[in-house]
Formats: C-alpha cells, sequence, structure tokens
C-alpha cells in the first residue's frame, strides 16, 4: 500500500441492503415462530369444542348440514317413496339423535323422560291434544279459566274407550296433532288406551301434573318446549333433535349440546354403555358423530366396559 494512503474496507451488502450479520439474525428470527416452531412446521390446531365432553362439535354441524343437504335434492328430484300412511314431511325433516349401547336393558319404561333443549320442537303452529281423566268438560274449563291457549284438544278416558277405540280412529287422531299431553294419573293405562299407533309414530303421551292448578300453565309450557327419551328393551334409542324445516344446522347443534348429556344420565351404564352416536332423518342413513373405541382401557371402550374379552386376532 502506497504510504499516506489510507486502507478503505468494503462491507458487502445482501440484496435487501443488510450487512450479512444483520441478514443473520434476521433469520434467525424467522427461524423461530411466536411458539418457537422450526420453519416449515404446521401451526398447532386450535382444540376442537366437545360436547359433553365427547363428541365433535364441528363433526355433528357437518353431519346436520350433509342431512340437509340430502333432504333438500331428495325435495327437488321429488323422488315419492312413502309407505301407506307415512307423512313425507314428518319422515323427510325430522332429525333424530340415535344412541346404540352396549349392553340392553331388561326393563321398558313406559313414562318418557323430559329431556330440554335449547331451540324447541314445535311452534305456533303446532297441535297439541291433552288426554285427561272424566269428565273432560272440567279439564276443558280449566285450560280457560288458567287462559292455556297453546292445548288444541283435550280427550277423556271415556272418550279414548268409545270413540278412539277403532284401529282407524286411534291413527287419525295420531296424526291430527303434533304432541301428546297426559295427566300423570292415567299414564299407566295409555298403552293399552292409544294401542300400538301412537307408539310406532312416536307419539308418546307425556305425563303433565294437573294436580297443581297454580302450576300447570308453566308445567304445559315446559312440556311442549321439550323433547322426550323413553328407555326401551332394544339396543338403539332414538331422541327427536329438532326439524329441518324448522331449525338451521346450527340450532341442531345447540340443541344436541343440551340434550345429549341428559340422554346419556338416561341410560343403564351412562357413558360406559354408550357405543356409537349418529344423527339422521326419517328417510337417511345414519351419519356416525361418535364411536367408543374397540380395545383399550377406559370407558370409552367397547370390549373392557362390556364386559367381555376382544376377540383373538387372525393369524
Amino acid at each position: 500500500m502506497p504510504p499516506g494512503r489510507t486502507e478503505v474496507r468494503k462491507v458487502t451488502k445482501s440484496a435487501t441492503g443488510a450487512t450479512p450479520a444483520k441478514a443473520a439474525k434476521s433469520s434467525a428470527k424467522k427461524a423461530v415462530t411466536k411458539k418457537g416452531t422450526q420453519p416449515g412446521a404446521k401451526a398447532a390446531a386450535p382444540p376442537a369444542e366437545l360436547i359433553a365432553g365427547k363428541v365433535d362439535a364441528a363433526q355433528a354441524r357437518k353431519a346436520f348440514q350433509a342431512l340437509a343437504a340430502y333432504t333438500e335434492r331428495r325435495a327437488d328430484s321429488q323422488v315419492s317413496e312413502l309407505p301407506l300412511g307415512a307423512s313425507g314431511k314428518d319422515a323427510d325433516h325430522t332429525v333424530w339423535l340415535q344412541v346404540t349401547v352396549k349392553e340392553l336393558s331388561a326393563h321398558r319404561k313406559v313414562k318418557p323422560a323430559r329431556i330440554p333443549l335449547a331451540h324447541p320442537l314445535l311452534d305456533e303452529s303446532s297441535s297439541v291434544c291433552l288426554l285427561t281423566k272424566d269428565p273432560q268438560r272440567e279439564y276443558k274449563d280449566l285450560l280457560l279459566e288458567k287462559n292455556i291457549v297453546s292445548v288444541n284438544r283435550v280427550v277423556g278416558v271415556e272418550k279414548l274407550k268409545g270413540k278412539f277405540r277403532p284401529f282407524d280412529a286411534r291413527r287419525e287422531l295420531a296424526r291430527a296433532h303434533d304432541l301428546f299431553l297426559a295427566d300423570e294419573r292415567i299414564v299407566p293405562l295409555l298403552p293399552k288406551l292409544c294401542g300400538s299407533v301412537f307408539y310406532k309414530d312416536r307419539k308418546f303421551p307425556v305425563p303433565v301434573d294437573l294436580t297443581n292448578k297454580k302450576q300447570l300453565p308453566q308445567a304445559i309450557a315446559t312440556a311442549i318446549a321439550s323433547t322426550y327419551f323413553v328407555q326401551n328393551k332394544g339396543s338403539c334409542t332414538a331422541v327427536k333433535m329438532g326439524t329441518l324445516a324448522r331449525h338451521t344446522p346450527e340450532e341442531l347443534v345447540e340443541n344436541l349440546r343440551v340434550a345429549l348429556p341428559q340422554v346419556v344420565s338416561k341410560l343403564p351404564g351412562k357413558w360406559a354403555n354408550v357405543q356409537n352416536i349418529e344423527v339422521k332423518t326419517g328417510r337417511s342413513a345414519a351419519l356416525p358423530i361418535w364411536n367408543c373405541a374397540l380395545r383399550g382401557e377406559g370407558d370409552d371402550v367397547r370390549w373392557a366396559a362390556a364386559g367381555a374379552s376382544a376377540p383373538a386376532e387372525e393369524s
């Protein structure tokens, strides 16, 4: 270097104008995410919302949306496959929660268990019939006295034994109303008085206390706003969740969120006895939203919870 000349060192810059030291520091910052994940790693998905701590709410929502789309396609194609006497509107639009159990119950209960809902099944256009002791005129006057207008018809026991004794008359009565309420005192008589047509159509008469006149308006309003669970001896139990004509998929999810814990609490063995949960309409396939595991530990296991050994694997 010639004397008297000062050495000037050039500092190279990156394409962005940053020095190598700054570029390395910037790269290091980008390499570490806010949660400390490495480059290329997927961000952690938010925890799934679980209904009753078991059922994925997103999966249930997809199932209800699929049922709505399927029902709409059926309506557009105008396919009629209904058996004699079936109600197309009710069968296509009614949404059921179907619970399959691992072990059958030895007892069948006639009295339905009330299950609350976030969005009631019925609206102002629905028809409600009240079955009472005799004389029925006494209870008609009681409804007028309490200004209860949600009940459209009152039928006494003598009418059930006489006018509605023929099968055709009972069938017409069952089809004429969306919900049947009944005096608690005559509930044990109803299976014989109403016949199988009420239970095949799932028009179970709902018990109401008519002796407490002060609380009667609230009791009837609560009964109309709820759905019902009836324990049978089979492996499947269906509970009405809503109708596609009145409820959106999101409202059906909200009904499921409120009703499912109550339904499971009525089952012998509770969650340990639940094998799978599905939703369906009267004309669709059942769409699964929860299944227990076949093997493992805990209540959510098929073989351990049932008290049976798992089948041997094929060699």
